[in-house]
């Protein structure tokens, strides 16, 4: 393991940030998208004028393929957080893999 001297200024303030992002706030790997649907109902005005409903789904790996799941009004925001935490998650992981990288770089010579 290495001690966190061996890390510049930058890779350790990623690296302290990546750590409080992910002890303290929900993470959530995938995808939101709105889709305007009909519900079936005959009698509806999404059958009867063609005014769809529209609603958010969340997308998400599912093995090779991908899994669609609708999000009630009352998650929209909770989830839309926890997506946008592992999006921030994710960017500061590549940070961390650039700074990586780069030390490899300037190392293995």
């Amino acid at each position: 393991m290495c001690h966190r001297g061996n890390f510049s200024q930058d890779d350790r303030q990623t690296r302290s940030q990546l750590a409080k992002l992910v002890s303290g706030k929900r993470l959530l790997c995938g995808c939101l998208v709105t889709m305007a649907r009909t519900c079936g109902n005959p009698r509806c005005k999404c059958a009867a004028k063609g005014q769809k409903h529209v609603s958010l789904y969340l997308s998400i790996p599912d093995g090779p393929k991908r899994k669609m799941i609708c999000i009630p009004k009352k998650w929209e925001s909770t989830i839309r957080q926890w997506v946008e935490n592992y999006q921030q998650a994710k960017d500061l992981m590549a940070g961390i893999s650039a700074h990586s990288l780069q030390r490899f770089m300037e190392d293995r010579d």
